[in-house]
Parts: structure tokens; sequence; C-alpha cells
């Protein structure tokens, strides 16, 4: 084989048997070229060093009186410490299946080199109840991506639980239905991802979450533009805030003591006023929603809601309604 074929068995036996505490010596690497069918002398294997060292390849040469050379290839791109996170990051994440996770953290534990490969392990405990179940998810948003760059539309199949607990296609009386969106950009939020896009049976922009998505394909035909009124950020922003619903300026009054929360939902970007020393005042606007009148009530006694005051006729009828069902009325 050529020289060029040589060097490349080279680098890959440093790169996957060497590291800072792993070092090979020269007869590891003859025995390892011999094994690819390559007769490599001393010398040449020096000079084959410096090749790669001139190349850029961090390799350490190790001399020591007495003892054979030895070599370390000590380039890796990514530290123990940013690899941890990564592997901590893909446990986490609830959109990723827990046989894809077990994959991708082996993946990532041998970019730590042969003496660390065990050391990488996940530092952070996750249910496997939270995990998708939909394995072909990752692929679901390659289509979508891809699609987005070629300026197509795409069709799936949307997922619902039935009474038997599994995951099922939905159903349009007999039939299994199949959605068309023109997809217009992929979000992540709160651990998970979502679609965001033009829903021809819906005919306005609608958001679905990706690891519910079946068979995802890609279709020949041009995907409807965005509205001229359509702005991904301020749509995502308002939906993934308090979900869809008329918008509106909502002054609250907190308690102190939540002021982490609120700053965790508006950002700390939010104006306050402090009408005394126990509470604080904040204006901010919110989708106003089912959804939005839950999260105040779970600040019950810490937060209430100003005004505008058909707001607060709004969320009180809300909590009438909640109450008569509770109580069978």
């Amino acid at each position: 084989m050529p020289n060029k074929d040589r060097l490349l068995v080279l680098l890959q036996t440093l790169q996957e048997r060497s590291d800072d505490e792993t070092w090979l010596t020269t007869q590891d690497l003859r025995s390892a070229l011999e094994k690819e069918g390559h007769e490599c002398s001393i010398r040449t294997l020096r000079r084959d060093m410096e090749s790669l060292q001139n190349c850029g390849y961090n390799i350490d040469i190790r001399e020591t009186l007495g003892m054979s050379t030895e070599y370390a290839y000590l380039g890796r791109p990514w530290s123990m410490q940013e690899l941890q996170i990564l592997v901590d990051a893909v446990c986490a994440a609830q959109f990723i299946p827990l046989a894809k996770s077990r994959d991708l953290i082996g993946k990532l534990s041998v970019m730590a080199g042969p003496s660390h490969v065990n050391e990488l392990v996940p530092q952070i405990l996750v249910s496997e109840h939270v995990k998708a179940k939909n394995a072909h998810m990752i692929y679901s948003v390659h289509t979508i991506r891809k699609a987005i760059e070629r300026n197509r539309k795409i069709t799936f199949r949307y997922l619902e639980y039935s009474t038997a607990m599994k995951q099922v296609p939905k159903h349009r009386g007999t039939e299994q239905e199949w959605y068309v969106v023109s997809p217009y950009a992929t979000v992540w939020n709160d651990d998970r991802y979502y679609l965001v896009g033009w829903s021809e049976k819906r005919n306005k922009v609608v958001v679905f979450r990706i690891d519910r998505m079946q068979d995802t394909k890609q279709l020949p035909n041009r995907r409807i533009p965005e509205p001229d009124y359509f702005d991904v950020r301020d749509y995502t922003d308002k939906v993934f805030r308090m979900y869809e619903g008329t918008e509106e300026e909502v002054t609250l009054r907190c308690a102190m003591e939540i002021i982490d929360q609120v700053i965790d939902r508006f950002g700390d970007g939010i104006k306050i006023r402090k009408p005394d020393n126990r509470h604080f005042e904040v204006k901010v606007p919110v989708s106003l929603s089912t959804t939005f009148y839950a999260w105040v009530f779970q600040f019950v006694g810490k937060m209430s809601i100003v005004g505008p005051e058909y707001v607060r006729e709004q969320y009180a009828g809300y909590l009438e309604e909640a109450l008569d069902e509770a109580l069978g009325g």
C-alpha cells in the first residue's frame, strides 16, 4: 500500500488506542501496522510521526533512557468536562428514546480516549418513563429540516394514546389520517422538539410534537410561504409561554418569594414595581387561555391578577366552573 495508507492506519491506531494515560510503544505501533500489511522500520515510524505532527496532529513522543519510545494522541477536540455535559444532556433529553440515548452516550464515550471511556456515565437520574417511545423521531427531525432547506411540504401520521395506553395514528373515520404541512421551523422547548408550520387541514400556523410524528416524508410540492404577518420567533415565544389565545397585557401582583418563578416564565427583562416590601407587580404580555390561568392558579395565595378587569372576571369564571366540576355540580 502507498505511504498515505500507512499514515492513515497509524493515525487511526493512535486515536483509538492511546491518550494522555495510555501510551503505545514502538513495537505496539509496528505490530498494528503489520496486521494491516505494512512493513515499517523504526526509522520509518519516526518519520511517519513527524509527518503527522507537521500536518497538525497533536501526537506526543516520550523517550526514556533504557526504555522503548512511546507515543500518544493528545489532540482530542473535546475535554472530559465538555463530554460529560453532552452525556448528561443526551441522558436527560426526553425527546431521545432510551435505546438511542445509550447508543449516543457510547459514541461520545469513545471520543474521550481508551483510558476514560468508562468514566463518562450520566451524572443525573432520569426516569425511563419520561423518555420518548418513538425511535424514529430523530429521522423525522432530519426530514423536516431537509424539507425546509428544499422548500418542500411534508406529510406524516400523528400519534395519540389509545385506551390501551399504546400510541396509535389518529383516525379520520376508519382510515388513518395523513397530515400535510408546510414546515417553517423546528423548536426545542421544555426538553421536547416541535414542528412549526402551516397546516392545510386547519388553514393556519400550528405546532406539532415531533416525537408524535410517524412515517414523516418529504413531498415534491413546494411549501406554502410564511404569511406576511408571521414571525417564527414571536409566534413560538407566545405559544410556548402560555399557548395559543387572545394576546393581552396583564398586571400580576406577586409575593416576593415567587420572583424567581416569574422571571423564569417571562425573562429578566420585565419591569417590576414594588407596592410594599412583601409584594411586587409586573405587567407582562400573555396569551389568555386555560393554560395561563392554570399557571396563575398554581401560585394561589401568592399571585393575583390585578387587571384588566375582564381578565380577572374570566379567571374567576374558570375557578367557579372548576369548583362546580370538582363538587359534581
